[in-house]
């Protein structure tokens, strides 16, 4: 039987989000005065680090059904996505996943239609490593490229749809990320950017964590905590079309931003 909680349980319940407030505002400060942040490079080992704790016990660092789905080879590709991909049945659909990790997110099927998947990521080698190291088996491997160098790797106009979730306010240069996404992905399609609000600013400009990304009066807004801050439909004004929405997940706000391609890159 549930009990209510104890008074001091409901003042800390009360207390949590004024204390996160005052966290996030002290983070603000002093990323703005210099005091925060490091450089990329120096952010990897510690992302290797988090995956490695993550997939050595599952169970207790990932969302209920999170890991089964991303291990599910038979996992159906996303509706919101679904509703974004025009491909009558029988067509091939090929999908880019930016900043991967070692275990996609995006679903592998997709009913009367092939679907070709790309995960990328730029320690999908060390992520190969490890996955092998486990003995774990994903059903698509990341492929070892940087996110702001996708046209070295794939030709223009290549993909019905590019994803990115919570990856590049990982990447050292994300505003390159989104125009590279665009370059290789079809005319008329759409690139697709999933990530937690604020994050630089919510893990305190910690590892990789330098970027910020949030909606602003319709737009979503990228920056760093520090003198660089980009408006995206201001951006790709003429190259894209924006359209932003936000939902909840796992109790965080997320901003989505979905970029339609007008033109060539």
């Amino acid at each position: 039987m549930q009990t209510d909680p104890s008074p001091i349980e409901r003042i800390r319940r009360t207390l949590r989000p004024v204390r996160r407030f005052g966290c996030e505002l002290r983070h603000r400060w002093l990323r703005l005065i210099g005091r925060l942040g490091g450089d990329w490079n120096s952010g990897l080992p510690e992302e290797l680090r988090f995956w490695e704790e993550a997939l050595r016990d599952p169970e207790h660092h990932w969302l209920c059904a999170e890991y089964e789905e991303r291990m599910n080879p038979d996992l159906e590709l996303q509706d919101c996505l679904k509703a974004l991909i025009e491909a009558p049945p029988g067509a091939t659909v090929r999908l880019l996943d930016v900043g991967s990790g070692p275990l996609t997110r995006l679903g592998k099927k997709w009913e009367g239609r092939q679907v070709e998947l790309y995960p990328v990521d730029p320690l999908a080698e060390e992520y190969t490593q490890l996955l092998n190291r486990l003995g774990i088996r994903p059903p698509v491997f990341p492929t070892a490229c940087h996110a702001e160098k996708l046209t070295e790797m794939f030709a223009p106009d290549f993909f019905d749809l590019a994803y990115a979730s919570n990856s590049l306010d990982h990447s050292y240069e994300p505003l390159g990320a989104i125009r590279q996404m665009l370059a290789v992905t079809k005319l008329h399609r759409y690139v697709y950017l999933w990530h937690f609000a604020h994050a630089g600013v919510s893990e305190g400009y910690s590892g990789l964590h330098q970027w910020n990304f949030d909606l602003k009066r319709g737009d979503l807004i990228l920056s760093d905590g520090r003198s660089r801050a980009y408006s995206l439909s201001a951006e790709f004004r003429g190259l894209a079309e924006l359209e932003c929405a936000e939902e909840r997940f796992a109790g965080e706000r997320v901003v989505i931003g979905k970029l339609r391609k007008l033109r060539a890159s």
